[in-house]
Order: C-alpha cells, then sequence, then structure tokens
C-alpha cells in the first residue's frame, strides 16, 4: 500500500500469478487508523522520530508481517507492506512436493540436524529462508529444548508447542527500529545462551549479534543444533557479510559447519518464478587467510537446471565429508 495512502489501488504479490493490481483503495482514516492498532499490537512507536514500525499482527484467519513507514521516511506519509505466513508451517515433505528441495536434501539435513551441527541459510529476500529455518526446527526430537530468539516474530512457536515442543521464544531489539525499552539483539542471544542446554534459532542475523552467535556455534551450543537465516546469495557471500558488513572475528568464521543457499529463479521466458535450495556447502576448518582461495567452501549437493534438482558432489558420495565424518565418529 503506497503512500499517499488512496492515490493508488492496493497491490499484491501472489504466489501464482505474481505482481496483481486490485480495484481496493485504503482510504487516509483506515490507514491512521491501522498504524495506531499496530503501535498498540507491537509496543513499538510510529511516528516522526521512528519513522519505521516492524511487527507481526495474528488474525483468526492468519498471521503477516507488517512494515510500516511514515514521515519523516516517507515523505507523502503512510505506506504498509504484509506479507502473509502459511497457517501451517512448511516441512521436508511438503518442500519435497514443491520441488523446493528432494529426499536427498532432506535426509542429509535431517542427519546434520540430529547431529547437533552449526549452520546458517543463506539467500536474497523471497527465497524461502524463513520457511526452510522454521521446517528444520520440526526435524529436532521433541525430547530437546529449543531457544528461538526474533527481533520481529515470524515462527509459528504456538504451533510448534501443540504439537509438544520445549521451546522458549525470545524478542529483540529491531536493528531497524532501536526500540530502547528491548533488549539489543547481542545481549538477547547472550540471555538465551545462560538459558541451558537447548538447541539455538536465531530468526535472522543482521548485526552485532553475528558475534555471540558464531561463539555460540564454536562452543556448540552443549552439542545442539545452532541455525540461523542471513542474506547472501553464495558461501563467500555469506562470509563477506559477516566478517566485513558485521565485524565477525574472520577466524571466529571456522565455527560454521554448514551452508545452505536457496534462491529464487527464473523460467526461460521471464514470466514465473521458482524457489529453489541451490547448493549445501561444507565450512572446512584449515585455512588462514581467505577460506575462497584456500578451499574452504566444500560442496555437498548442488543445483542443477537440467534436473530441477539437487545432485549429490564427488566428496558426499565418497564420504569425503569432514562434518558428517565427526557426526559419525559420535555416534
Amino acid at each position: 500500500i503506497n503512500a499517499p495512502v488512496g492515490s493508488s489501488p492496493i497491490f499484491i504479490n501472489h504466489s501464482d500469478f505474481g505482481e496483481c493490481e486490485t480495484n481496493l483503495f485504503v482510504t487516509l482514516q483506515e490507514a491512521e487508523s491501522w498504524a495506531t492498532r499496530f503501535r498498540l499490537y507491537s509496543g513499538r512507536p510510529l511516528d516522526e522520530a521512528n519513522p519505521v514500525l516492524d511487527t507481526e499482527i495474528t488474525l483468526p484467519f492468519g498471521r503477516a508481517r507488517v512494515a510500516a513507514i511514515t514521515r519523516t521516511l516517507s515523505q507523502a506519509g503512510l505506506a504498509f507492506a504484509f506479507r502473509r505466513h502459511r497457517e501451517r508451517p512448511w516441512t521436508f515433505p511438503l518442500f519435497i512436493k514443491n520441488k523446493f528441495f528432494n529426499p536427498l536434501f532432506a535426509g542429509l539435513m535431517s542427519f546434520i540436524i540430529d547431529g547437533g551441527r552449526s549452520l546458517l541459510i543463506a539467500g536474497g529476500r523471497g527465497s524461502g529462508k524463513t520457511s526452510l529455518l522454521s521446517s528444520m526446527i520440526l526435524e529436532l526430537m521433541r525430547s530437546y529444548r529449543i531457544v528461538v530468539l526474533e527481533d520481529t516474530p515470524e515462527l509459528p512457536i504456538e504451533l510448534y508447542r501443540k504439537l509438544g515442543y520445549d521451546i522458549q521464544h525470545l524478542k529483540s531489539r529491531s536493528v531497524i527500529t532501536h526500540v530502547e525499552s528491548e533488549l539489543a539483539p547481542e545481549e538477547a542471544l547472550r540471555t538465551a545462551l545462560r538459558l541451558g542446554d537447548s538447541a539455538l534459532i536465531v530468526g535472522e542475523v543482521r548485526s552485532k549479534e553475528s558475534t555471540v552467535l558464531f561463539e555460540a556455534m564454536r562452543i556448540g551450543a552443549l552439542a545442539n543444533l545452532v541455525a540461523g537465516t542471513i542474506h547472501g546469495e553464495s558461501a563467500y557471500g555469506v562470509y563477506d557479510r559477516v566478517v566485513h558488513d558485521l565485524g565477525l572475528v574472520p577466524t571466529s568464521f571456522k565455527a560454521l559447519d554448514i551452508i545452505v543457499i536457496a534462491n529464487v529463479l527464473k523460467s526461460p521466458d521471464g514470466l514465473h518464478r521458482f524457489r529453489r535450495v541451490v547448493e549445501v556447502v561444507e565450512v572446512r576448518k584449515k585455512w588462514k587467510e581467505d577460506p575462497l582461495v584456500e578451499g574452504a567452501f566444500v560442496p555437498l549437493l548442488t543445483y542443477s537446471a537440467k534436473e530441477d534438482s539437487l545432485k549429490p558432489t564427488d566428496v558426499l558420495l565418497n564420504g569425503e565429508s569432514e562434518v558428517l565424518n565427526e557426526i559419525a565418529k559420535r555416534v
């Protein structure tokens, strides 16, 4: 819903039909009423001093993430973007049915998750990172305790609890809105590590909390899964982001075991878009200066556009994966 409100209709990005223009218009009175409700619902400000509001709403017919902006960021006043979530979470079998990945990936990741390794899911906006992270939680044994940390709640926590999961949900300060009454991401993550033996799930790595997250990976979060999402188009892109953008010490990156890359692909005519896992990369530990030059990024699965499927590499087929062999040593 673009500013100024009422000058243009509501636009919808539909999963099957792409960008659609509706015949619905929002009045200024409605927009201001929504903004008031979102402020009350989230406990976060939306005014000229704080022109961005990031929150989630839950209604009887579904959940959605809300981004609202106003002056001084938007000169024409209020504007909104809603991103609706599935009512029921994605699962590995459902992803296989939709060709997001194949059964080989599902089996490999289930083994790695059960092995208590550290992993990041990378990709661009709308590539399915959070949905994939959500499905990985369902691969954990329900006897494990899980601590989830998000700055804007997106994961269906209540549904996990109904399924019998032992789960503690934490909400940290958004790096966009800077609400002082909320705990900073790095402090919230340190608190999560003090909550005892548990798998650690971080909604999205955006800022200084990356240092604490990799610290958690280095100690293995007490031999449980440590997982999160991050923006990045490749394994080196993830390294570049956390080291050069977020300020992580390069050698701390060795604490990461697996990087899963998801992307949005296009059909040859450019009319259709598909979400796919395009690569699973193992991070080797024997490098000093540059992990790319020194061969630290070793693919285990790579995407074949011709077959529209993930294919195993020789490293995986020949049993040369260091991560899988480390898991095997403990069994």
